[in-house]
């Protein structure tokens, strides 16, 4: 190092280098420190002075945003509510009935039912059976007389039963007892459904309806 100044005295020139000494070993302790130096200052003495200042602190972290909770709702605050005394019913006065009170009886009168009129009213009528109009006398003769009945001589009685229609004629014919002789019995049927006439049976309405009428027939052959 060299200086201008060739007048400086021998104590002056030691101060001097004494003080770079100085600022030297204070520039290596910021250094050790973590100091930054920001200036050399030299006084009046000419001696140097080294100012030091700490590191500005680092920038604050961004702020992030934060979720705030959502609002809990009010609730203000209840009395308590004061026990419920439930009151106890009173004894039950029976009261014994006297047999001498009489009875009180209420009679509530009842309006007149009102009848529809529904017109004339029809005459009732007695249900009758078919009634023949034409026998049953007239509808066998001893001219109907089987043939094979005749040379075989048979003979028997043989009772019917007729379902009259609504129409007054046979509609079926029934052997209820057999005169012993399929001929006979089948003679019978036959002619009864061709000659029968009836007048139909009634129902107490007087309306025509289907009947039954039962009869007998007796088979013999004419005696010489």
């Amino acid at each position: 190092m060299s200086y201008a100044n060739a007048t400086v005295s021998p104590a002056a020139r030691v101060r001097a280098v004494a003080g770079v000494i100085a600022i030297h070993a204070a520039i290596g302790a910021g250094v050790v420190a973590g100091l930054t130096i920001t200036g050399v200052i030299e006084t009046k003495d000419r001696e140097f002075i080294a100012e030091f200042y700490p590191d500005p602190p680092p920038p604050p972290p961004p702020v992030e945003d934060v979720v705030e909770p959502a609002p809990v709702p009010y609730t203000p605050p209840q009395a308590p509510r004061p026990p419920i005394e439930i009151e106890r019913d009173s004894p039950v006065q029976v009261e014994t009935v006297r047999d001498d009170v009489p009875d009180v009886v209420i009679r509530i009168p009842t309006p007149p039912i009102e009848v529809p009129d529904t017109g004339p009213t029809l005459p009732a009528y007695s249900p009758v059976g078919p009634i023949p109009r034409n026998g049953p006398t007239g509808w066998i003769t001893n001219a109907d007389y089987p043939r094979r009945g005749i040379t075989r001589e048979l003979e028997g009685s043989a009772t019917y039963r007729l379902v009259i229609g609504s129409n007054g004629r046979v509609s079926e014919c029934e052997i209820t007892r057999s005169s012993g002789h399929g001929v006979l019995d089948d003679a019978t049927c036959n002619l009864i459904q061709r000659r029968a006439r009836f007048d139909a049976a009634k129902n107490n309405r007087g309306e025509n309806v289907v009947g039954t009428y039962s009869g007998n027939v007796t088979w013999q052959l004419p005696r010489r």
